[in-house]
């Protein structure tokens, strides 16, 4: 992020930092009044992402058997999921359980793959069709906006937070009857907060691709934010 505006900033908890002795710093603010301050700038932003998860459980006699049919299953969508430029972040999950039955003996075993990928809503609105394996259903999906639109959003909130904390150092250095105002530390804290996931859960991977991209909610909005938050060491 590029910041147009000049403050000094201390970094927190950054790798160099980790590897430094630890050093007592003099207060900045030492012998003159100091007031703590904080300026928030927010604003919704649209969700242009989404994160789809896809599930199969198959029983079987054995471990083995359970496992060998999900694989199959992921394998087939794997292969024929990227071969489709959208789909980014594609990940894959299996694990079996043993199914008991009387005397805590195992009776079968339960195989559940996951299938996770990420892509553009746009291209998932214009795409009828996702093509995953027969046995695969749609589980759960969550919105969320990109890096790149995060990011642009950042840096216009950051401008609009530091300006606000600019003009509460100066109201608060005039309402002190102080002539001026040096800062001391100050630190930048980023979050976004995204929409919730959808739960969707099929009996068949056919009813999703019948359905097309029906079966999902609107894409929403998340809402960024950005603070700054220092000391103001108020001069006489």
């Amino acid at each position: 992020m590029k910041l147009t505006n000049a403050l000094p900033i201390v970094i927190l908890g950054s790798s160099l930092a980790l590897f430094q002795p630890v050093v007592a710093h003099a207060d900045l603010c030492e012998k003159t009044p100091a007031v703590n301050l904080n300026a928030v700038s927010s604003e919704e932003v649209d969700n242009d992402m989404v994160r789809l998860n896809w599930q199969v459980q198959i029983q079987a006699a054995s471990a083995n058997e359970a496992m060998t049919a999900i694989n199959s299953v992921l394998e087939k969508s794997i292969a024929n999921l990227s071969k489709n430029k959208d789909i980014t972040k594609l990940k894959n999950n299996l694990q079996t359980y043993p199914q008991y039955g009387e005397n805590q003996i195992i009776q079968t075993w339960q195989g559940v793959g996951s299938l996770t990928f990420e892509m553009p809503v746009q291209a998932m609105k214009n795409q009828k069709v996702l093509n995953v394996a027969e046995g695969l259903t749609l589980s759960n999906l969550e919105y969320f906006p990109s890096e790149q639109r995060i990011e642009l959003s950042r840096e216009k909130l950051l401008e609009l937070a530091m300006k606000e904390f600019q003009a509460k150092a100066l109201v608060v250095t005039k309402g002190f009857g102080k002539t001026a105002y040096t800062l001391g530390e100050v630190s930048i804290n980023d979050e976004n907060q995204s929409s919730p996931g959808y739960p969707r859960m099929y009996a068949a991977a056919s009813d999703m691709r019948s359905k097309g991209m029906e079966v999902a909610p609107a894409a929403g909005s998340s809402r960024v934010s950005v603070s700054v938050n220092g000391r103001v060491c108020l001069k006489p």
